[in-house]
Order: structure tokens, then sequence, then C-alpha cells
């Protein structure tokens, strides 16, 4: 099983801007080309997330399954710093995480950087704060890789944006 950890493309007020679908369109392109097979392309309650979703979906023919009950985790989380609304989202990531694992299917994953790095601690038991020294930028895949060798989850990849590059 894989999950594909992607970052919402470029943005600015709320909307992904013209940079960004064409970013989402590579990440697309490089789908199609490795031939991913994900089951669905999950986002949360965030705008771009949404719109992220929905360029994909329509480029890879994915449904898109948006979940507004898990917001953004805050920077101040990832450094440590941890507020009672903050442990209640924490453990509803969690829960979506360990429901999606259940399912064994590939998947696509497109949210911010805080629920980014969320999904990879849950999944390699990397503390939320060893996460902050990924950088997470528009439009990167990151892939977290369950093996079946030696029963746990591995990081394959980390902000990957080669599909961003002009030949």
């Amino acid at each position: 099983m894989k999950i594909y950890l992607v970052h919402p493309g470029e943005s600015e007020f709320g909307k992904l801007t013209n940079e960004g679908i064409w970013q989402l369109k590579g990440v697309a392109r490089r789908f199609l080309s490795e031939k991913i097979e994900a089951d669905r392309i999950y986002v949360n309650g965030n705008s771009v997330s949404r719109q992220s979703g929905d360029v994909l979906s329509r480029s890879l023919s994915v449904p898109v399954v948006s979940d507004e009950r898990f917001t953004e985790i805050s920077e101040r989380v990832v450094l440590g710093e941890f507020f009672e609304e903050d442990i209640e989202n924490l453990d509803y990531v969690n829960l979506f995480v360990d429901e999606i694992v259940n399912k064994g299917k590939d998947v696509i994953i497109i949210v911010g950087g805080g629920v980014h790095r969320a999904v990879m601690s849950r999944l390699t038991g990397m503390s939320l704060a060893e996460t902050r020294h990924f950088s997470l930028l528009s439009a990167g895949v990151s892939v977290l890789e369950y093996s079946r060798d030696d029963l746990r989850w591995k990081i394959k990849i980390v902000n990957d944006r080669a599909h961003l590059m002009v030949p």
C-alpha cells in the first residue's frame, strides 16, 4: 500500500493561482506516467486543498472525498505546543489515517503542511517535531509505502517536485 501526500498548488487569497493549476497538472502527468492506481483522493475542508483535489480528480478520473472534520495543524503543534482543540484535531487526523490504512488501498491525500506532517508522524512513528525538518512546497509529492518485508511504513520520497521541471 502507498499513500501519496500532495501539497496543494500555489495559491493566493484562498484560491489556486494559474501557476498552482499548472503545478497540479504536472502532478497528474507524473501520476499517469507512473501508472499509480489510487482508490480515492482525500482532501480536508481547506478551499485550496479541495480545488487541488478537483484538478487531480479530473485528470486522473479518481473520486475526491472531502472531509471537513479536520483542519490544518498549526506550526505551534508541530513544534510541540498543544492546546485542547489541537489535541482533538490531531486525534481526528490519526483516526482518519487509521481508517485509510485499514482499507488497504493506495490513496492520494492533498493537505497542507501540518496535516501532511501529522500523517507522516502517525505512520512512521516519527515525532511531529522531527518532521519540521522537511520542506513542503507547492505541489510537492511525498510517498509513504508499507513494507510487507519488515511490516512497517517507510518514507520513500519527500517533497519531490521533479514533475515541475521543464524539459
